[in-house]
């Protein structure tokens, strides 16, 4: 089933790069005539003795929930488009999921703050759990964008990392919402991890195996060109590279080479155990991609639907 949204959600932690994602959101809203909620989780600190946050017991509640109106109000004035604002307190990212459980299908919008070592093994960044937990996509901005602020008016090069899941073929919508209207161009990249075994019709005493390998990946390559003329109508141009490789690696080699705005990579449900010992394609891009990231969660099974959506 095609990807659609019908709102843009954007994290809002009043850190230097605020206005950079709130303007990548606003513009987003206002390309796609959606409603755009900008929600801000106050973390409330514990009272090492006393069982409830520290500052409710002072009466700053109430406090902390305007000055963060404020702040959003301070970044949002004079967007053409229209928002609400959304204050609540508690974890971060548990908030940001009941949120969304409440709204239609959405976009969320977030920057991305990397940690190192021991942090990030045990805990993670905020981005990266939101990326596990989340059933809906995620368009994450990096730092590095506030040096081209004109990628704020759109994107035009998106690099998709394709894999045998299928997810991309529902991206459709969603990078016809998030794309320029002229000049957009598709890569699709597919990383072959193992070697392709060779067809029962190759002759082996006339072909070699590179052979038989480089005939197997023009035929994929076709077949990927052919399926994403046909799901991407919407861009210019799509090209698509296939060959043997570390998928990550791969993917933000293509991104450097033609400049991309944006790379697109699929989230595929496991144990969180087991991507802190082995790490994954989306976890790496989010740290390493010289770009945007937009992560896309495979469709969840019954047992895996949290909450109920409109």
């Amino acid at each position: 089933m095609p990807l659609r949204v019908q709102a843009i959600v954007c994290a809002v932690d009043f850190s230097p790069f605020s206005s950079l994602v709130v303007s990548r959101a606003v513009a987003l809203a206002r390309r796609a005539g959606l409603r755009l909620y900008l929600i801000h989780a106050v973390h409330h600190p514990q009272d090492g003795v006393h069982p409830t946050a520290a500052f409710e017991r002072g009466g700053d509640l109430s406090r902390h929930t305007d000055a963060a109106r404020r702040k959003i109000a301070d970044l949002m004035a004079r967007a053409p488009v229209s928002w609400e604002a959304v204050v609540r307190f508690g974890e971060p990212v548990e908030q940001m999921t009941a949120f969304l459980d409440s709204l239609p299908p959405a976009l969320v919008v977030s920057a991305s703050h990397g940690v190192t070592g021991f942090r990030r093994l045990f805990i993670g960044t905020v981005v990266e759990r939101l990326t596990r937990q989340l059933d809906c996509p995620m368009l994450v901005v990096k730092p590095a964008d506030a040096e081209d602020r004109q990628r704020t008016e759109g994107i035009r090069q998106a690099v998709v990392s394709c894999d045998g899941h299928g997810y991309w073929q529902r991206l459709g919508p969603l990078l016809e919402m998030v794309q320029s209207d002229s000049g957009a161009k598709v890569h699709l990249v597919h990383a072959l991890e193992s070697p392709v075994a060779m067809p029962p019709e190759a002759d082996g005493d006339a072909a070699s195996y590179g052979e038989s390998q480089q005939a197997q990946n023009l035929r994929l390559q076709r077949q990927l060109q052919k399926q994403a003329q046909q799901w991407f109508p919407h861009v210019d141009a799509v090209d698509v590279t296939v060959e043997p490789g570390v998928p990550q690696e791969m993917v933000m080699r293509v991104a450097r080479q033609q400049a991309a705005d944006l790379i697109v990579v699929g989230v595929h449900r496991s144990t969180k155990v087991g991507r802190w010992i082995s790490g994954s394609t989306t976890e790496t891009l989010l740290r390493q991609a010289p770009c945007c990231v937009m992560t896309v969660p495979e469709p969840a099974t019954d047992s895996h639907q949290k909450g109920n959506r409109r």
